[in-house]
């Protein structure tokens, strides 16, 4: 699973060399400034992703890449058995990024506090 990094100012999430053959992107830099929040939403499954392009796509299993959902360009890298987190970005190429952790509450607590941090 893909890993969240909060530094001083940038949110990094780290893609595994197969992470990024799957997802059809390297690692992905933001700014804590383009950060507007997070949240964990179970909601993000399946046919609620959007259209996958480019990306990959296992039902049930994984779900990987850029998909688009009313007109909404997201990141997203959901794995079975994780949780996803819901990053909300502004002037970023992608309005979210959505990514399967192990801990979706705890993990958008760290990126909301960190974005508000940064905002102060």
């Amino acid at each position: 699973m893909p890993v969240l990094e909060l530094t001083k100012n940038e949110l990094v999430v780290h893609l595994r060399a197969w992470e990024s053959v799957l997802s059809l992107h390297r690692s992905i830099r933001v700014p804590l400034a383009h950060v507007r929040g997070a949240t964990a939403d179970d909601g993000y499954r399946g046919r609620e992703l959007g259209l996958r392009a480019p990306g990959t796509g296992l039902p049930g299993v994984l779900h990987a890449g850029t998909f688009y959902k009313n007109g909404d360009r997201q990141f997203i890298f959901i794995a079975r058995k994780t949780q996803p987190v819901v990053i909300e970005l502004a002037d970023e190429k992608w309005k979210r990024i959505v990514i399967g952790v192990a801990d979706a509450r705890r993990t958008a607590a760290e990126v909301s506090s960190a974005a508000l941090a940064m905002q102060a």
